[in-house]
């Protein structure tokens, strides 16, 4: 019996060594993997460092490029120490998004700039009378400095006698005299035009007024007069066509303007100066960079000008 239990105790001896050598064992496996593992990540780590670093420095050199060559949009590879970085423009949805003080609803009419002008303007009260000039681009009255307001006019028939807008308004300046006289309106609309074609215009004026299509007169009544009307017809594309209508009150007897096409058929939209197309596309560059353990992706999205521009970082 006393064998037995010496032979019992040998085994239960046996048995825990060998759990404390597997345990053991299992520990600095464990500890083996875990350093393997860490340095890994470490590996990985410091290459997704190097690889963010040089994606920037990617979308840098791009942007340097085109400070320095605005018409060259081909960007080499370059190495950053060991790391190759490719770079190119990308479509971004959005990126041409229509700015919000171009957002009116379609057909809702025009964009209008209101200027006044004092009896002492060198071209106000002018005897005798002026002739046309060429274009409303040759005098001053519809610079900044002469505006007071800017609306929307849902249609431009205005009444051809006796009209003087600002009569009544906290804008009025009758400088002594019966109305308000001496003033300047430019309005502005993007013109839908269902098929190409000629497009009957009635315009009546007292004084100046031109009609702009794309900007190159297309009508002109200008100078200083009683109220003129003039009937034709305006070549539209089918689609979008960018009309500016100009008018100017000069003289303090009478004052009157009134446009309109013919054709109900025309979607006339408010379209101020700077919203024709692209003119708030931005651009959007993108720098990869990669090595065997790590990718990371950076972009720039600039103005038209490459002046203002926003980093951010993206999902390889």
């Amino acid at each position: 019996m006393r064998d037995i239990i010496k032979s019992q105790q040998g085994a239960a001896a046996l048995i825990a060594s060998i759990i404390v050598s597997a345990v053991m064992f299992s520990i600095v496996l464990s500890v083996m993997f875990l350093s393997i593992s860490v340095r890994a990540s470490l590996a990985s780590f410091s290459d997704s460092i190097k690889s963010f670093y040089a994606a920037e420095a990617g979308v840098g050199e791009s942007l340097m490029q085109l400070r320095n060559e605005p018409s060259n949009f081909i960007f080499d590879d370059f190495l950053v120490g060991d790391i190759t970085v490719s770079s190119a423009f990308v479509e971004i949805a959005g990126a041409c998004a229509t700015p919000p003080e171009c957002q009116f609803g379609s057909g809702t009419g025009w964009w209008g700039e209101y200027f006044q002008h004092s009896i002492n303007h060198p071209d106000m009260d002018v005897n005798p009378y002026p002739g046309p000039t060429p274009t409303p681009t040759e005098h001053d009255w519809f610079d900044d400095t002469y505006k007071i307001y800017e609306q929307i006019d849902a249609n431009l028939e205005f009444p051809t006698s006796m009209w003087f807008p600002y009569d009544g308004t906290i804008y009025e300046d009758k400088e002594g005299q019966a109305h308000d006289y001496h003033f300047a309106m430019h309005w502005r609309a993007k013109v839908t035009a269902p098929a190409d074609g000629d497009y009957s215009y009635e315009l009546a004026s007292d004084d100046d007024s031109w009609v702009l299509k794309e900007g190159v007169v297309v009508v002109n009544n200008g100078g200083t007069h009683a109220a003129v009307t003039k009937i034709g017809d305006i070549y539209l594309s089918a689609g979008d066509n960018i009309i500016d209508m100009y008018f100017a009150e000069r003289h303090d007897v009478e004052s009157g303007f009134s446009f309109k096409f013919d054709d109900t058929n025309l979607i006339i939209t408010p379209w101020p100066e700077g919203c024709d197309d692209d003119s708030e596309c931005n651009s959007n560059i993108q720098s990869t960079a990669s090595t065997t353990k790590a990718t990371r992706k950076a972009n720039y999205t600039c103005n038209q000008d490459i002046s203002n521009c926003t980093w951010s970082e993206l999902i390889p």
